[in-house]
């Protein structure tokens, strides 16, 4: 089976560690090529035929030179070259200033700049792909590439989605993004027709797109990557409670909302500590209520060996969400992947989030994490917990079956590929 992918990021294992490309197909028996649309080397064990395109490239196809090169795989390449730099860096950096109508502009750059189809068509024509793959989320640009792909090659198109990418269905006060979100929603719908079947993380949002779009759909999640063989046979105080990732989308605000029950459990003797190792530099704000007064420690990043261990000494993973209305609506569909590796980390795992998010509603049904849906549930549920550890002994035991039946390499490897070969052979 040869398996053609479009992505946007670089496929690179040294910048993204444990990505979900590296994640679904180390030892899936297919040969790869890549189309990626952004800046850097790519650098993985998996797929050696690239194919780049970036924004500069874009912009100066309005003009000049038609957009895309071949290249290569580059195991040697440092973290410096790997990550974005230049024009990229640059628009990314305005983005967060002005987000939808700097979006807006590289959207149109996207729309009228020229793809060199030739080089692009050769690049198709020399792999001689079975099926593409196209793990995004939907952007104008993004749309484009998949009509431009599906017109060279003419061969099946399976998207993959883990957001809440169309519709109205969110909230926003500026015009830009309803604008934005309505040319978005009707260049969907019109790519409809060249998708054979559609992976989401979220089982509402396949329903949705089966019922309104008559796709084929089904939910596809990362492979668990290890199971910790870490028995814990009993919980000592104080509890440790671990948070690894990002503090962005106000998922910070949360950790606040935990550290001040801790704070308050903690009056009467020290029987929580909150962990929290993030690559996120804190603003004054966050510094002052992630603070070792409250029993927050705030570590740096750390890699996936590392975090590993750091499992292996703490009781409870924890996986949290904004509260506010903006990111409860934009990350209803969203199922963080780190929620499979808290699942495997030997921890208890612990849901801190709008019980309609997809991670809440997944633990939640299959009765393998501890799910909290609002501030003031927090201190109760933990001296529940303390008035009781045997719970997180169980919840321990109950993540590591669901990581063990759900998500093992197999499974997953399994219906890839089942899916894969049927609309292979039946397109």
């Amino acid at each position: 089976m040869r398996i053609l992918i479009l992505v946007d990021e670089v496929w690179n294992d040294y910048v993204f560690g444990n990505g979900v490309l590296t994640n679904w197909f180390t030892g899936f028996n297919a040969e790869y090529a890549t189309v990626y649309l952004s800046p850097g080397l790519p650098n993985n064990k998996i797929c050696n035929r690239y194919f780049q395109v970036t924004d500069k490239d874009m912009f100066i196809s309005l003009v000049g030179k038609r957009a895309g090169r071949i290249t290569n795989n580059d195991s040697s390449c440092s973290e410096m070259v790997a990550q974005h730099q230049g024009i990229y860096h640059y628009l990314k950096k305005i983005s967060i200033i002005i987000h939808t109508p700097m979006m807006m502009l590289r959207d149109a750059i996207w729309c009228m700049g020229r793809y060199n189809e030739e080089a692009l068509k050769s690049f198709i024509d020399d792999f001689k792909p079975d099926i593409v793959f196209s793990p995004r989320k939907v952007s104008p640009k993004f749309l484009r590439l998949e009509k431009i792909i599906y017109r060279l090659c003419g061969k099946p198109i399976v998207p993959f989605t883990g957001d809440n990418e169309i519709g109205y269905d969110c909230f926003s006060l500026s015009p830009f993004f309803w604008i934005r979100r309505y040319f978005i929603t009707k260049m969907f719908e019109k790519n409809v027709a060249i998708y054979s079947h559609y992976f989401a993380h979220s089982k509402r949002q396949t329903l949705l797109y089966s019922q309104k779009y008559k796709l084929s759909t089904s939910v596809l999640f990362k492979c668990s990557s290890y199971i910790s063989n870490h028995n814990k046979s009993s919980i000592d105080m104080p509890i440790k409670v671990v948070y690894a990732g990002r503090l962005y989308c106000n998922r910070w605000k949360t950790l606040a909302a935990i550290g001040k029950a801790i704070k308050k459990i903690n009056q009467e003797g020290e029987k929580i500590r909150l962990y929290i190792y993030t690559m996120d530099k804190l603003t004054k704000k966050q510094r002052k209520v992630l603070s070792e007064e409250n029993s927050v420690y705030v570590k740096g990043g750390v890699t996936p060996d590392q975090l590993v261990k750091i499992y292996n000494h703490a009781d409870i993973a924890l996986h949290v969400e904004s509260f506010d209305r903006v990111n409860m609506l934009a990350t209803k569909y969203s199922f963080s992947t780190k929620i499979i590796d808290l699942l495997s980390s030997g921890c208890a795992v612990m849901a801190i989030c709008w019980e309609k998010q997809t991670g809440y509603e997944y633990l939640s049904e299959q009765d393998a994490g501890i799910c909290i849906p609002s501030y003031d549930r927090i201190e109760p549920k933990l001296r529940e917990l303390l008035a009781n550890p045997q719970i997180i002994l169980e919840y321990t035991q109950k993540a590591m079956d669901c990581a063990k039946k759900n998500h093992s390499r197999k499974a997953v490897h399994k219906q890839l590929s089942e899916i894969f070969k049927n609309i292979i052979n039946n397109y």
